[in-house]
């Protein structure tokens, strides 16, 4: 095989996005743009560009050799499918808070916003979503951050738990068992906790020197919205097992998938590198040769991982960028000025 051919997959696929990027940029750039906040735009710029940094700087756009087609286009299916069903996710938990919010907004919060994850802070993606729908509503931003950085919660707690399944089955639970049981022990406080929750809003209380009250999801309301954490996991969980035959001839169990939901709530919950990158792969190599995967290939895998997920961002940036177009000219056709 030519030497060079991973390197011209790298150029071209950088190449890809660069155009996207700049077709993004022009999106934005005419009348519907009148409808999005200036601080939210420039917001979504610098996540395109921070994501641009991360590529140039990685090795992740090296495309490897795909040994069945159907499975890597199943795996592609459950990924947008994964995408889908957070944004219902999104909905469901500010419904259940009474904020009622069109789920199209939702779509377009989420998609324009998935790439806030590049940018070093760990916030932003959570606030990102949450700014789309308060500057396009009376909602205040506050407690829909608030509200995001709960949903957030409750899906890295999902990942976990699905994770921790995933150790059990591969017989890791010596490896990682007691770092995930501490972890779900810490979350589960955080988003049943009353006195948490409390505490939480006199910590704000005195560094923004103001009363703020945090909406909080009753047990009741929390378990209701669980099961679309759930799918969107488990979709996810089945697409990576389906990347996993489409890459590897190694024959192994459904459960092998569950490394993902592991490496993905680890990933996300590392405090240094920007979208969980390297911290995610680490994982899952670690995952894999646990469950008898080779190192060399449980590598290659991991690393795939990475360009196939980030196909499910664009997949769902691109989904937002069309809904907020599509939105803000019905708007434009009612005569809506902001």
């Amino acid at each position: 095989m030519d030497q060079n051919k991973p390197f011209l997959w790298h150029t071209s696929l950088l190449n890809l996005f660069i155009v996207h990027f700049k077709i993004a940029i022009s999106q934005f750039s005419d009348r519907s743009a009148n409808y999005m906040n200036y601080r939210y735009k420039y917001f979504v710029y610098i996540s395109l560009l921070f994501l641009a940094v991360v590529l140039y700087h990685t090795n992740f756009l090296v495309v490897p050799k795909i040994i069945s087609l159907p499975a890597i286009l199943v795996s592609f299916i459950f990924l947008f499918l994964g995408f889908i069903i957070g944004a219902v996710a999104w909905k469901k938990i500010l419904k259940k808070l009474n904020y009622h919010v069109d789920l199209n907004e939702c779509l377009a919060g989420t998609g324009l916003s998935i790439f806030g994850k590049y940018i070093p802070g760990k916030i932003w993606i959570v606030m990102g979503r949450a700014a789309y729908i308060a500057e396009r509503s009376d909602y205040s931003l506050g407690k829909l951050s608030a509200i995001s950085l709960n949903a957030q919660f409750i899906d890295l707690w999902i990942g976990l738990i699905l994770g921790t399944i995933g150790i059990f089955f591969i017989g890791g639970f010596h490896v990682w068992g007691f770092l995930t049981l501490f972890m779900l022990l810490g979350l589960t406080a955080v988003i049943f906790s009353k006195v948490v929750h409390n505490a939480t809003e006199r910590i704000l209380h005195t560094v923004l020197r103001k009363d703020i009250k945090i909406p909080r999801l009753t047990i009741k309301a929390t378990l209701a919205v669980i099961p679309w954490f759930v799918l969107s996991w488990f979709f996810w969980s089945l697409g990576f097992y389906a990347l996993f035959l489409s890459l590897c001839s190694i024959n192994v169990e459904w459960s092998i998938g569950l490394g993902f939901p592991l490496a993905g709530t680890l990933g996300i919950m590392a405090l240094i590198t920007p979208g969980g990158l390297v911290a995610r792969e680490g994982v899952m190599v670690g995952f894999l040769n646990l469950a008898g995967i080779p190192v060399v290939e449980a590598t290659t895998i991991a690393v795939a991982s990475r360009l196939w997920f980030l196909a499910g961002e664009v997949f769902i940036f691109i989904v937002g960028l069309i809904v907020h177009r599509r939105s803000s000219n019905s708007l434009n056709e009612v005569g809506y000025e902001r």
